[in-house]
């Protein structure tokens, strides 16, 4: 009797695939978990609240207790309200991540650059997202230069400290990549702020979906071909364009 040696070797096939797919998005999902929301609760959301502080302290006493255009009362802190920024941090942590990671191996030039050139878009993004002359706060808040120059710099500093974190999050050698730390850290940072819990959840989709995509497709050769790499430069490129025209437009009808 016979025995058909390929059998096994065929059968394991799909179950190695399907383990691969799945180290790589529980990789993908510590990435965005330590890296997005570590540095968005610490630079979006505590630097956000140190921003306010500062304004307070610059502004005059009419602006303390008017409602802000987000819903916040200026000059008044509250655990609740702290908490609440803290987890928008954490949330906008992760989609930080997710854009780097989508954007930086496009970039040209060296390390120190390609960190500058992704600083300077995010500021001018970032700050045309959130400075604006149709409401309330950048009116009130004094001195203008100051309030806008906040708010423009906090996403500079985001971006880059996403750029850090990620480059050092996804080094084997990392304290964060070790023992029981590879899931305590993420699993405990996801529970301390629930609203990532559901951004994690999309991005597990999503890429999952993208690696099974590329997997069965030659969409890598194509987006790192040359038109590809030529294509997304260009879009975010034109993205910051835009960014800044927004940012500069606003400036000018507040200053």
């Amino acid at each position: 009797m016979q025995h058909d040696s390929t059998t096994p070797a065929d059968d394991s096939a799909p179950r190695r695939d399907l383990e691969r797919l799945g180290s790589a998005v529980l990789e993908q999902l510590r990435l965005l978990a330590v890296a997005g929301i570590g540095v968005g609760v610490i630079v979006i959301g505590f630097g956000s609240r140190l921003a306010m502080l500062a304004l307070r302290l610059t502004s005059p006493s009419h602006v303390i207790g008017v409602q802000s255009d987000d819903d916040f009362t200026i000059g008044r802190f509250t655990l609740g309200g702290t908490y609440n920024l803290l987890m928008l941090g954490g949330g906008v942590g992760i989609i930080g991540v997710a854009v780097y990671q989508c954007v930086s191996p496009r970039l040209i030039g060296p390390h120190w650059f390609r960190r500058l050139t992704i600083a300077l878009a995010a500021g001018a993004v970032g700050g045309s997202l959130l400075v604006h002359s149709d409401g309330i706060d950048f009116r009130l808040l004094k001195p203008t230069w100051f309030a806008i120059g906040l708010f423009v710099l906090l996403p500079a500093l985001f971006a880059v400290a996403v750029g850090a974190a990620v480059d050092r999050v996804g080094q084997p050698s990392s304290i964060t990549a070790r023992g029981r730390t590879r899931w305590a850290l993420p699993i405990g940072l996801a529970v301390a702020f629930p609203l990532t819990i559901v951004l994690l959840a999309v991005a597990t989709i999503v890429f999952t979906l993208w690696l099974i995509v590329r997997s069965n497709t030659p969409l890598e050769r194509v987006t790192c071909s040359r038109p590809g790499t030529i294509v997304i430069r260009g879009g975010w490129l034109g993205v910051a364009i835009l960014g800044l025209s927004a940012l500069l437009n606003d400036v000018n009808a507040l200053m």
